[in-house]
C-alpha cells in the first residue's frame, strides 16, 4: 500500500475516525469531571544507616542488610504508627468522629484502631532506590488534610524509632 492509497482510505473513513475521537474525548472528559478529586501529599524521611554503633564504634551490620529498608517501610505502615497518628491528630476530641466510630463499630474496639486502619488504606510508603530515604504519601479529598496526615506519619515513625 502506497502513501497515496493510505491517505485515500483515511479520507474515505474520516467520519468514522472523527466520531471515534469525539466519543473518546467526551467519555474521558465526563469521567474526569465525575470522579472525586484526590490529592496526594508526599514527605520524605531519611533513615540514617551510616551512624556508628554507640557501643561498638563501627557501623551496625544490621543497618546494612538489604531487608533493613523494607523493615523500616513496614514500621511506617504499621498499626502502632497509624494509631499514634490518630492520637496526635486528636480524632478522639472530635464529637463527629467519635459518633461515626460508634455508629460503624457499635463501640467495639478502640477509636485509634478504627481510624488507624482507615488511614492505612490511603497510605503509601516506598523506599527510594539506592538511597536511605523513605517516601511517605497519603491521599485524601482535602489537600491540607493529606499533607497533615503524611507529615504526622513521618513524625510518628521517627518517634517510634526513637522509642
Amino acid at each position: 500500500m502506497s502513501l497515496l492509497q493510505f491517505l485515500l482510505v483515511l479520507s474515505a473513513r474520516w467520519k468514522v475516525i472523527a466520531v471515534t475521537v469525539f466519543v473518546a474525548v467526551a467519555l474521558t472528559l465526563t469521567v474526569s469531571l465525575l470522579m472525586p478529586k484526590e490529592y496526594k501529599a508526599t514527605t520524605a524521611v531519611l533513615v540514617d544507616v551510616k551512624s556508628p554503633d554507640p557501643l561498638m564504634g563501627g557501623v551496625n551490620a544490621a543497618l546494612i542488610a538489604p531487608g533493613y529498608m523494607t523493615t523500616q517501610v513496614d514500621i511506617v505502615t504499621s498499626d502502632r504508627v497509624a494509631q499514634t497518628v490518630v492520637k496526635t491528630l486528636g480524632f478522639s476530641k472530635s464529637p463527629q468522629l467519635v459518633e461515626q466510630w460508634r455508629e460503624k463499630t457499635g463501640g467495639n474496639g478502640t477509636l485509634e484502631a478504627y481510624y488507624g486502619e482507615l488511614l492505612q488504606k490511603k497510605l503509601e510508603a516506598k523506599p527510594s532506590r539506592d538511597s536511605s530515604v523513605i517516601s511517605i504519601s497519603f491521599s485524601a479529598a482535602d489537600p491540607k488534610f493529606s499533607a497533615v496526615v503524611a507529615n504526622a506519619f513521618a513524625q510518628a515513625y521517627i518517634d517510634t524509632n526513637i522509642q
